[in-house]
């Protein structure tokens, strides 16, 4: 079975074949070319020197778009979240483009997404959700902060970025989104809340964080290679939440927990020695 549906194509699937092709039944000389795109389940196109492509695409011809690409090209979530396709592939400057091009579109389709509850958001925030650079951090913070969960967020867990490059993700955000910034504040006094606890110690250490990431990497919104100090304080955050969970599944219980939570100066401590290491 191919990775975007359906098995994998012939191996000897030449570049013309890979365009537009049913990966069940490969044309033959008695199916006519527009017979076989009517049941295509995947199609692509070229635009700005990039790779779009739409529909369910067997594992064995991405594969193949993969090792034909240049080894500059990039793989760009956000413009196939605009454009409604499955993967977008192509140069740096083709795919900025592409984005800018899709913009209107798809703050339009988001805004119709979200119905009634577009008229809680301001224009920052819907055009956010259209065209920011996402990540399930960030949709989780913009979740937290609004009360409005991004229609393309199929989650339900409220995800801690990871590591520095996902808190990248949610300083752009609140960059781009600054009605939601005084709602950090307001989060970070939720910390008796178990569910959303390590996201309150966060949200009060947040400036920190801020400030180391811009010292480690002053042209973060480029983009984060290596932060190691930044990633070691967010993995204070990660444990916080896994000892919240616990508390919060023994309250549940009717069970008095044994660890009392981390205070924000204790993972403060832990943040520094941390990032010592």
């Amino acid at each position: 079975m191919g990775f975007f549906g359906g098995p994998d194509p012939p191996a000897n699937v030449g570049p013309a074949d890979i365009r537009r092709m049913n990966p069940r039944t490969a044309p033959t000389a008695a199916q006519s070319p527009a017979e076989a795109t009517a049941q295509a389940p995947y199609k692509i196109q070229i635009r700005e020197g990039c790779t779009i492509v739409y529909g369910n695409m067997p594992l064995g011809a991405f594969l193949k778009l993969m090792r034909e690409a240049q080894d500059t090209d990039l793989l760009d979530a956000s413009a196939a979240r605009m454009l409604g396709a499955t993967a977008v592939i192509g140069p740096r400057d083709g795919l900025v483009n592409i984005r800018n091009q899709a913009s209107t579109s798809a703050t339009t389709r988001v805004r119709a997404q979200l119905g009634g509850l577009a008229r809680r958001l301001d224009a920052d925030a819907v055009r956010w959700l259209a065209t920011g650079d996402q990540g399930l951090s960030s949709l989780a913070l913009f979740t937290l902060l609004s009360g409005i969960r991004p229609p393309h967020h199929g989650s339900d867990a409220l995800d801690l970025p990871s590591d520095a490059g996902e808190l990248r993700q949610c300083r752009l955000m609140l960059e781009q989104v600054p009605s939601l910034r005084p709602q950090m504040a307001v989060l970070a006094g939720r910390t008796r809340e178990p569910e959303v606890a390590a996201w309150a110690a966060l949200a009060e250490s947040w400036d920190d964080l801020c400030r180391q990431m811009s010292h480690e990497v002053p042209d973060w919104r480029q983009g984060v290679d290596r932060a190691p100090a930044v990633n070691a304080m967010l993995a204070c955050f990660h444990q916080l939440a896994t000892e919240a969970a616990g508390r919060g599944q023994s309250l549940r219980m009717g069970l008095r927990p044994t660890v009392g939570m981390p205070a924000a100066s204790s993972i403060a401590a832990n943040r520094g020695a941390g990032a010592a290491g």
